[in-house]
This record gives structure tokens, C-alpha cells and sequence, in this order.
């Protein structure tokens, strides 16, 4: 439950701004302290009135562990990745899990986009369970790229299969890894994707057609989560410039990379489709992945009561990882 008189107290400090200013919020990075959660906003206005669903947004957790079962099964390329992965490693991202969680009692829904563990162990599972779901057991994750490999600059190969390592995610994730939806307050469907690996399937795009009919029939809009972001086709976004960067490393292209690009496959493509082409109830695309703050516009469309076609832009926000500074978090309000 939402602890509206604590959650008044904390953000009635003073804002400090990192970058940006009032005039463009969607730019703006802001703490309350000098050494503080830094913070990103986005307001959508559903058109139905009522109390504002506030929700909080946070990504790339990247909790990094190894317990004693790990020790036990000796499995050689954790072991390996053990050796040469060093970063975000022995606690690193332990004290902003922990300051980022607190907040989650502030807020009607809290939703982590993926990377939550830093590679697949007991060990990082048992933490995030202890740092997340403990304090917060009704989380909505997204799952990314760390958390379904085990191999993370180590020498060895997994022997195992993908598909053995969804279900030991299954076993402690609290919703569905593939595609979970949530209605909050009656007026904005919450749709978490999987999308670690820059890809859709057919079934995710069956049940988001069925989440934006339900969405249309009664008003609501719908806010997309997931882990990787995807390609705008906008002709604006070819070299984008970062809000605050904490990872240099990757591309600044959003007009012809990432998951929707010419480069996806059928079934890829067809979700983005889908995504791109409901504009109308689509209001917004929530991220990590990156390493950096960015803000991009995905060239969209919808088709209006009169049957014509018109053309606008989707919203995407891409947060940098929380394990970074003194943490990150988006939040979001739907009024």
C-alpha cells in the first residue's frame, strides 16, 4: 500500500537539478539530495479523471552473488565467469537496491525493466529475492540479457539450454517472464515484455492485440515495459544526444537499430507493428539496457473514428542503470 504521508515528507526537500531544467521534463535529471537517488519523471494523462496512478521505475539492478549452493555445484562456467567478471561484483549494487527499494512504498506499482541480476547464480537469485520481492512482493519484473546467462566474460560455455534457464527464472519470478499485464486503477494496462533479446514472438503480439482492444473498449491507455529498447525509425534519431551517459559504449542510433529495425525478424517485426500502429492507446515505451539516460520519439500512428490514418510519435524513455551513482528511478503519472 502507498505511504502517501512518508512519500510527502521525502519529496517535499528541495529538487537539485543534475541536467536539464523545469522547462522539458522529459530531459530533466533531478536528486533531492547531492548524494541522492537521481531521479527522471513522465507524466501521460489517461482522460478519465480520478486518483493518478504513480508508478516507479527502476532497471539494470545487476546484483552480483554466489552463495553456498553455487559453491557446491562448482558449475565451471559460473566459476569461470566468477574469475573474469569483475565488475558489479562482491555487493557493488547492493546499497542502491536497497536505498531504490525503500521508495517502492511511495508509489501504486513499481516495476524493474530487466538486468536485475548481473549473471545467472543461486547466490544473485536468493539477493534479489531478499532485496526485492522481500520488500516489495508484488514487483512487476521484465527479465534482460544478465539475467537469463551465466556465462558474462567467462571462458567456459554453458552446457545447459535456454529453456532450462526461463524455468529457473519462472521459479522466482512473481509474474510471467514472456508477457504479463496489469490494470491499475481501471484507467492504464501496465504490459511488461520480454524482449532480452531484441526480439518478439507471435504469442506476445496475440495477447498485446488483445490487451489494446480491451484498453480501447474501455478507455484506458497502455504503458509498455521491457528491457531493450527499440528502433524509432525516426529520421531526427540517427546520432541522439544522451541525457547523462554512464556507459559510452553503445550506439546512438535509434533510427535504424534495435528490436523493429529492417534487420528483425517476421514475427519481430510484426509485434512492433503492432506496437507503432495503436498510437492511440500505446502512450508511452519504459526501458534500461542502455547504461544512459536518453529520451527517443517512436514514429507512430492510429487509425481516428473517422477511419483516417494519423501520424504521431510513441514516447520512449531509456533509464540508465540503477547500480550506478547513487541509483536511478523513473517516475511515472497517470492522472
Amino acid at each position: 500500500m502507498k505511504n502517501s504521508k512518508e512519500k510527502a515528507m521525502y519529496f517535499g526537500r528541495p529538487k537539485i537539478n543534475i541536467v536539464g531544467s523545469d522547462e522539458d521534463e522529459n530531459k530533466r535529471i533531478w536528486c533531492l539530495e547531492d548524494d541522492g537517488v537521481m531521479f527522471r519523471t513522465a507524466e501521460f494523462d489517461s482522460g478519465l479523471g480520478g486518483e493518478t496512478v504513480e508508478i516507479l521505475q527502476l532497471t539494470d539492478l545487476h546484483l552480483n552473488c554466489m552463495n553456498i549452493k553455487d559453491c557446491i555445484e562448482q558449475r565451471p562456467c559460473i566459476i569461470s565467469t566468477r574469475e573474469n567478471r569483475i565488475a558489479f561484483r562482491d555487493g557493488y549494487s547492493v546499497k542502491n537496491t536497497v536505498s531504490s527499494m525503500k521508495l517502492s512504498s511511495f508509489f501504486d506499482e513499481t516495476v524493474i525493466t530487466g538486468d536485475i541480476i548481473d549473471y545467472l547464480t543461486w547466490g544473485s537469485l536468493e539477493l534479489m529475492n531478499e532485496l526485492v520481492l522481500r520488500v516489495n512482493p508484488n514487483t512487476l519484473m521484465c527479465i534482460g540479457g544478465h539475467d537469463i546467462t551465466r556465462v558474462m566474460q567467462g571462458k567456459v560455455p554453458d552446457d545447459t539450454t535456454i529453456e532450462s534457464r526461463y524455468d529457473i527464472l519462472r521459479s522466482y519470478w512473481t509474474n510471467d517472464i514472456f508477457y504479463f499485464s496489469k490494470t491499475a486503477k481501471d484507467k492504464v494496462i501496465l504490459v511488461l515484455l520480454n524482449n532480452d533479446r531484441g526480439r518478439y514472438n507471435r504469442a506476445q503480439g496475440e495477447k498485446l492485440l488483445n490487451d489494446i482492444k480491451k484498453a480501447r473498449n474501455n478507455g484506458q491507455i497502455i504503458l509498455i515495459f521491457q528491457h531493450e529498447p527499440i528502433c524509432t525509425h525516426n529520421e531526427n534519431e540517427k546520432n541522439v544526444d544522451r541525457i547523462r551517459e554512464n556507459d559510452p559504449s553503445a550506439s546512438r542510433d535509434f533510427y535504424s537499430r534495435y528490436a523493429g529495425n529492417d534487420l528483425s525478424d517476421d514475427e519481430t517485426k510484426e509485434v512492433y507493428k503492432t506496437i507503432t500502429e495503436n498510437a492511440d492507446v500505446i502512450k508511452g515505451v519504459f526501458c534500461g539496457h542502455y547504461h544512459c539516460d536518453l529520451y527517443t520519439e517512436i514514429v507512430a500512428s492510429y487509425i481516428d473514428d473517422n477511419m483516417n490514418k494519423c501520424n504521431t510519435v510513441i514516447p520512449q524513455y531509456i533509464l540508465t542503470g540503477n547500480m550506478y551513482d547513487n541509483g536511478h528511478a523513473l517516475i511515472i503519472s497517470v492522472k
